[in-house]
């Protein structure tokens, strides 16, 4: 979804909004909470399905690296004397509720565990993981959790992620069934070995 696309599906005062408060691409978007966006006057919570959706879809394109990391992230970072990259996605995960939080916890150490050495930041607004360039990211929603290998992790896992929702980059895993760790695991491991073949 192009930015043209997302301001084609929101109200012409959501659209206003975002442009009285200097938000006119995805990085900048990105880089604001929903509590933030809906404090907007004229951004109503309708809006925020598209907005979703088109940074998903950014998330999960095989595009340049956007890194976005907030200066409310950074400076317990700083305090704390952590890893700034770390520390940001803390502070994402914090922000959800404890159902949704366990889920994406569970999801950081699966990838940790799988990707040894690669480091954590956040891109296109959402956690993220790189090792030779992005590896994978993932975020929550109010129904699933959402993954993105990119275009060609799901392609080498399609059978095994027939009964999930997804899209070219992407797929979601419903909050209320388990996740399926060993399936997480070989996706992310895959990654790992595709990125670090890049020159």
């Amino acid at each position: 979804m192009t930015w043209d696309d997302l301001l084609d599906r929101l109200s012409a005062p959501a659209r206003r909004a975002l442009e009285a408060a200097d938000i006119r691409d995805f990085p900048t978007l990105s880089a604001r909470s929903e509590a933030e966006l809906l404090a907007l006057h004229g951004l109503g919570p309708k809006s925020l399905g598209p907005i979703r959706q088109a940074l998903e879809e950014a998330a999960g394109a095989d595009g340049p690296d956007t890194a976005v990391t907030g200066t409310k992230s950074a400076a317990p970072a700083m305090i704390t004397g952590r890893d700034p990259g770390a520390a940001a996605v803390d502070a994402f995960i914090a922000g959800y509720p404890p159902a949704v939080r366990r889920l994406l916890e569970e999801m950081r150490a699966l990838i940790r565990e799988n990707a040894p050495g690669a480091a954590e930041k956040i891109a296109y607004g959402i956690p993220t993981f790189t090792l030779n360039g992005n590896l994978v990211h993932f975020s929550g929603y109010e129904r699933h959790i959402g993954f993105y290998p990119g275009a060609e992790g799901i392609a080498a896992f399609e059978p095994e992620l027939a009964g999930y929702k997804r899209a070219k980059g992407s797929v979601q895993f419903p909050i209320d069934r388990p996740l399926p760790r060993d399936l997480i695991a070989r996706i992310v491991r895959f990654r790992v070995e595709r990125n670090r073949g890049k020159k």
